[in-house]
């Protein structure tokens, strides 16, 4: 498969990491990235994929943090003299609701907005943001580079709750096959660097027959598949039923 992926490559050379808005977004996150140990440079496109599961993940932060900080204010001097009990109850009676509309994935039966950060510091996002009151715990509000893990724990969970614009298609968590509608790239299991990138546009039902062939290393069946629709230049159609005729061979010899 990874000669049939540099073969479509050459006649799609659209990359996530070179998109031009991609690109300014992650420029726009650098700098804080940077101040919390969460910088690296984006060389691919599954650099790039990794680092829109932090920004996602640094989004969620923010806007929990700014949605605690809009209702604290809201309650005024009240906030001051009711009980922890009290403040829980009314914080989360609008705070729930908020944090069930953003991304958020599930790891061993909890809940996470904030792939950067362990379960504790997750489960204070999630459901104890009056935690952040505490002396202990509210520097890292802001500064909270020491207590930053590497999101590469969760596997393809986060990308599979939408935490990055490219879409999960099939597999599980070890072995799958994810499909950038922007670029028209597949992506095998996002670790071992193998894309492949169609040069015509394609509809749901192609992209979930080609990523079944991806996912099944089902070499010939997507030669024969990409020339049958005819997807592709002329040259590369040309060059696939080349490929189709030398795997005709080699099958042939097989049974010899």
């Amino acid at each position: 498969m990874l000669k049939l992926s540099k073969l479509l490559n050459k006649y799609n050379k659209q990359y996530l990491y070179k998109e031009k808005t991609n690109v300014w977004q992650f420029r726009r996150y650098e700098k804080e990235l940077s101040r919390q140990d969460l910088f690296f440079k984006i060389k691919n496109d599954e650099d790039f994929i990794r680092f829109e599961v932090i920004r996602t993940s640094y989004d969620n932060m923010r806007e929990i943090q700014n949605k605690f900080f809009d209702l604290k204010a809201e309650f005024g001097e009240v906030w001051d003299v009711i009980s922890y009990q009290e403040k829980h109850f009314l914080l989360y009676q609008k705070l729930a609701p908020f944090m069930d509309s953003l991304k958020h994935f599930i790891y061993q039966d909890k809940r996470y907005f904030v792939a950067f950060f362990d379960d504790l510091i997750n489960a204070y996002y999630d459901h104890d943001m009056l935690m952040f009151e505490n002396d202990a715990y509210r520097k890292y509000l802001y500064d909270f580079n020491k207590i930053v893990i590497d999101p590469s724990k969760f596997g393809i969970l986060p990308v599979k709750s939408g935490f990055s614009q490219v879409d999960f298609i099939v597999g599980d968590d070890d072995n799958y096959v994810l499909y950038s509608s922007l670029v028209n790239r597949f992506y095998k299991d996002n670790n071992a660097g193998i894309s492949f990138g169609i040069s015509k546009p394609l509809n749901e039902e192609q992209v979930h027959t080609i990523a079944s062939f991806i996912y099944n290393n089902e070499k010939e069946a997507l030669v024969d598949y990409l020339i049958f629709n005819q997807l592709g230049s002329k040259r590369l159609l040309k060059r696939l039923k080349r490929v189709k005729r030398k795997l005709i061979k080699w099958n042939f010899q097989l049974l010899l």
